[in-house]
């Protein structure tokens, strides 16, 4: 589908995805949507125990947004559907278990709208589907159109943040079967309002983990604004003064790759799942020392060293791990318990593994250096020295849960079973990963995303600030 010209960036954006239906979309895409929610979901159960929900969960109770009638995953609360948005996406990233890819963490921003909407929608599968499709595809879309990921982020903005409200606001429209103009005025309203630094890194504040969270909030309320006839500027990411990429990307962005091959290429299918509790900039280390060290043991190890750059050095060296955070993001923590333990899943991170006397051999083995130009699509490479003075150097390009190395369905199924069955049980666990497999034959989701709650069920996990962020 072609947009006629003359029209602006979101203008273009919203007559494709206003009209798109089930029929439209690759099998591929269809594919990809269903395992982002099993994986959002999972991931979601798990974090809505944290501390971080409960403070948001406290808020929203508050403020007077009352107990609304949208689940909130793993947990017995109920919010309206912008607030359960918030609540959701802050669960979903609130153990950095959540996807990666598309505008950072489109899975943690997209969902929670998709899931508040549609509960309260009563939508079939095939319109979550869609939504979710449309939600990914202009979240990477706004995030593409801004330079890419590393020249938005290292100017200071969190891109989940900045870019995630338009997919939130795209995937909520959809679902409310919003027409072009209608559209159009929920990605201007969202993108007037939109944002989220990485000023946390100065002290680790756990606004890091609300950023998705805010986004999905920020793109319901733009739907059901739009809806309601407030209007927004059509022309909000190329308007000349006042623009998201003239304001929030100046000298770096790329406008028509926002458009480019819309309608034919789906940045759904750009987006990643991972499988190790951490920074996904971390995991091509890891793969590196899961293939590297277990054919001599850990114990052979003299020396484990990052070759990255400044900006690898400045968000990963952390020796000093005090707290869940701060060991996803500490390359030393992270490539030691994978060496000792030969995995790098939430274990190995709860409880922290700080106080072992290998661990801390490995950490204090652990150097990063800045040495390399890493492009856009680059990540650190690792060498690993033994005892013997000999060395192994690896770099790994696609580390496992990228597109071009993705998990296996069996692997999912494993990751979401290990998330979700010590919050909801092996039964409904099991009922949850085969309903979101015939997702597509559902006539009415509601069943399925009341699932997740579980009543009498609220915070379990304590995290406090003083959490280092770092990288998506």
């Amino acid at each position: 589908m072609t947009a006629p010209s003359g029209l602006s960036l979101s203008e273009q954006l919203a007559r494709y995805w206003a009209l798109a239906r089930y029929e439209d979309l690759p099998p591929d895409v269809v594919r990809a949507a269903k395992r982002f929610l099993l994986d959002t979901l999972a991931a979601g159960v798990a974090g809505g125990r944290t501390a971080v929900v409960e403070s948001v969960v406290q808020a929203m109770a508050a403020g007077g947004s009352g107990p609304g009638d949208i689940v909130l995953w793993g947990r017995a609360d109920t919010l309206p559907p912008a607030a359960a948005a918030l609540a959701n996406g802050t669960a979903a990233h609130a153990l950095e278990l959540d996807d990666f890819g598309g505008c950072g963490h489109s899975g943690a921003v997209v969902i929670p709208a998709v899931c508040a909407m549609a509960q309260r929608l009563a939508s079939s599968g095939r319109d979550v589907i869609v939504a979710i499709a449309a939600g990914y595809d202009l979240a990477g879309r706004v995030l593409a159109g801004s330079g890419g990921y590393r020249p938005h982020n290292e100017r200071g903005w969190h891109s989940t943040g900045t870019c995630g409200s338009f997919g939130a606001a795209a995937a909520a429209a959809k679902l409310l079967g919003a027409d072009a103009g209608e559209f159009t005025n929920a990605l201007g309203i969202a993108g007037t309002f939109t944002g989220g630094t990485w000023a946390f890194l100065a002290d680790g504040a756990l606004v890091k983990r609300f950023h998705p969270g805010k986004a999905a909030e920020t793109g319901v309320s733009a739907a059901l604004l739009a809806r309601a006839g407030l209007t927004g500027p059509a022309h909000v990411l190329d308007a000349p003064w006042g623009g998201f990429y003239p304001t929030y990307a100046p000298g770096a962005a790329t406008p028509q790759q926002a458009v480019a091959g819309l309608g034919r290429e789906f940045h759904i299918l750009h987006s990643g799942i991972k499988p190790y509790a951490c920074c996904r900039t971390i995991h091509s280390a890891i793969d590196a020392v899961l293939r590297i060290v277990p054919r001599r043991g850990s114990a052979q190890v003299r020396a484990m060293i990052v070759h990255g750059n400044a900006q690898t050095q400045r968000q990963f060296s952390r020796l000093e791990v005090r707290n869940l955070l701060e060991a996803q993001f500490s390359m030393p923590y992270c490539l030691a318990v994978a060496a000792q333990s030969g995995r790098a899943t939430l274990d190995q991170f709860e409880p922290l593994r700080i106080d072992e006397a290998e661990v801390r051999r490995l950490m204090a083995a652990t150097e990063i250096r800045a040495d390399r130009v890493l492009g856009p699509a680059d990540y650190p490479s690792l060498e690993v020295v033994f005892d013997d003075g000999s060395s192994e150097w690896l770099d790994v390009p696609f580390a496992k849960g990228a597109p071009e190395a993705p998990v296996s369905d069996a692997e999912l199924h494993d990751k979401a079973t290990k998330l979700l069955a010590p919050v909801l049980g092996a039964q409904a666990t099991s009922w949850l990963i085969a309903s979101i497999a015939s997702l597509e034959s559902l006539a009415d989701v509601s069943l399925l995303l009341r699932q997740v709650a579980v009543p009498g069920l609220r915070q379990a996990r304590p995290e406090r600030s003083g959490d280092a962020g770092a990288t998506r």
